[in-house]
């Protein structure tokens, strides 16, 4: 009995006694695990990542401070709510279909651990994200969701699409450049025989027929003048120039032209508005982005051109462009029209690009407002939404000490006959000059090679009074080839002949000492005035035109 009584003593203390520290040390444990959740929970509420758990149907069950902050959703309006139309949109910007991606994350998240794909905020602007994926099981391992979490990478991917559009256009150029330089000596050989044909016949018929050639030879200048001019290859030539005048010039052509339903209006409030720019070219580049904006507008609205002035503190790229830091003028040109998608926003400078129906445009328009930009040392940007019409805005380095240059130049009759050197790889230009010189007196010896050239030159530079040259030729081009004449002569006289701009490499050239330079493809009447002002009595060197 007693031992009885002690056992059952015993056992009722071995029974009470580790229950004290059992209740003890759950309730360390449940603390140690509720303050470990705090910390989970703080770490991931407040992490600057995006955090998201959304089970296998794609419904989203957790969504961090940082995810609501950066959507702009709050809990109550996400939680229980489907991906797809709250964070994800149906379409990217690209046109892919983001609905099976998510169905397969949902299904594979293994197969989608890292993933990058375009993403909507509650007020519509479109992200770029890129997330991390893993999945998430019960206790039995059934998948049952999966937790995301993501990293804003919209301001890297948009530099990486400038960049690549940049390279893109870079290509482009340098394609449309070679292009229209090989185009150009073909139009200039047409247009040459075309003149011979013309100043040869008494056939009032074949006369007539020669004038129809030269017209389209000249339309094609035009177009190739246009892909040189996008290649940054264009001729043009700098002045002071007031861009109010310029463009109260072009809002009054669009005026006269254009469907009377488009209101045209000007608001001219830069103080400062003279820039060194090419006053023909900008004109074209404004006409287009108006006649542009015009066919946008087909039942009417509102096409503005307005003027600010912006200072640059620093170094800012736009797109390709760079601009430095300084003053600038802006001029924006808005429309009221249909607008565009994002896709063909980022193609409309291509040249040979165009929305227009057959017939209506050859997609050189914009292309040639690009490269005029370019060859200013501007930059422009466009804007457009579907059904809200686009924004073109243009970036000119503006001058403050502004000044009108005025050129008057006196052309002297030609009248003596000289004797010329033509140097051009292309046989059809050394056949047509040779045959129309010599058609009104001069002796011309032509050459495909500059090294034939150099040789001959050697020979007879005393009897030679005009070296005519072109600027891009094979294994040496004009420049290396007028620096070799003028070691044989330095009192050369060399004119040369290209289509390329005398702002780059012919400005270069020009200061070495060749006399002037004469665009491609142009006409005989041009070649003899520039001869006329080189060998008129106390002429000087030309006129850099």
């Amino acid at each position: 009995m007693e031992t009885r009584i002690k056992t059952g003593v015993n056992n009722a203390a071995a029974a009470d006694g580790p229950a004290p520290a059992t209740q003890e040390n759950s309730q360390e444990v449940y603390e140690a695990l509720r303050k470990s959740e705090e910390r989970y929970r703080e770490l991931v509420e407040h992490a600057n990542s995006i955090i998201l758990r959304w089970d296998r149907s794609g419904v989203v069950t957790f969504f961090n401070e940082y995810a609501q902050r950066f959507f702009g959703y709050c809990e109550e309006e996400i939680i229980g709510r489907h991906v797809v139309g709250t964070i994800v949109p149906e379409n990217e910007s690209t046109g892919r279909d983001l609905r099976p991606l998510m169905d397969h994350i949902c299904n594979h998240p293994e197969e989608h651990r890292y993933n990058v794909n375009e993403n909507v905020t509650k007020d519509g602007t479109r992200v770029w994200v890129a997330w991390t994926n893993k999945l998430l099981t019960d206790d039995n391992g059934d998948a049952i969701g999966v937790l995301s979490i993501g990293t804003d990478i919209t301001k890297q991917r948009l530099l990486e699409e400038e960049l690549r559009q940049a390279q893109k256009m870079q290509a482009i150029g340098e394609l449309a450049g070679g292009i229209a330089h090989d185009f150009n000596n073909m139009v200039h050989g047409i247009a040459g025989f075309a003149e011979v044909i013309k100043q040869t016949t008494c056939d009032t018929k074949i006369t007539e027929y020669a004038s129809q050639i030269l017209t389209t030879a000249h339309h094609a200048a035009e177009l190739t003048k246009q892909l040189l001019t996008f290649a940054r290859k264009g001729s043009y030539q700098l002045h002071d120039c007031n861009t109010h005048d310029i463009v109260r010039d072009v809002c009054a052509m669009l005026e006269r032209t254009i469907d009377r339903r488009i209101l045209v209006r000007q608001e001219l409030r830069a103080e400062l508005s003279y820039v060194n720019g090419d006053p023909s070219q900008l004109k074209s580049a404004l006409l287009n982005l108006g006649i542009n904006a015009k066919d946008a507008m087909p039942a009417g609205g509102q096409l503005v051109f307005s003027t600010s002035n912006i200072e640059v503190t620093e170094p800012l790229a736009i797109s390709d462009f760079q601009l430095e830091a300084g003053e600038y003028l802006r001029i924006n040109v808005r429309d009221s029209g249909t607008g565009m998608t994002e896709e063909i926003r980022q193609r409309i400078f291509e040249p040979f690009f165009t929305t227009k129906a057959s017939g209506r445009g050859a997609g050189l328009g914009l292309a040639a407002v690009y490269g005029t930009t370019h060859l200013h040392r501007g930059a422009i940007q466009c804007r457009s939404e579907v059904g809200k019409g686009s924004n073109f805005e243009l970036y000119l380095p503006v001058i403050s000490n502004s000044r009108r240059q005025h050129c008057h130049t006196q052309t002297a009759p030609h009248t003596r006959t000289i004797r010329m050197l033509l140097v051009d790889d292309e046989a059809i230009v050394r056949s047509y000059s040779k045959t129309l010189f010599e058609m009104h007196g001069h002796q011309v010896d032509t050459f495909a090679s500059a090294v034939e050239a150099i040789a001959y030159y050697e020979q007879h530079f005393r009897e030679i009074d005009l070296v005519l040259l072109d600027m891009i030729m094979p294994q040496m081009d004009g420049q290396q080839l007028f620096a070799e004449l003028k070691r044989i002569n330095p009192d050369i006289k060399a004119l040369l002949s290209t289509g390329y701009s005398v702002e780059s490499k012919v400005q270069e050239i020009l200061a070495e000492g060749i006399l002037d330079c004469i665009k491609k493809p142009f006409t005989y009447d041009q070649l003899e005035q520039k001869i006329s002002l080189l060998f008129a009595p106390h002429s000087g060197q030309g006129t850099n035109g």
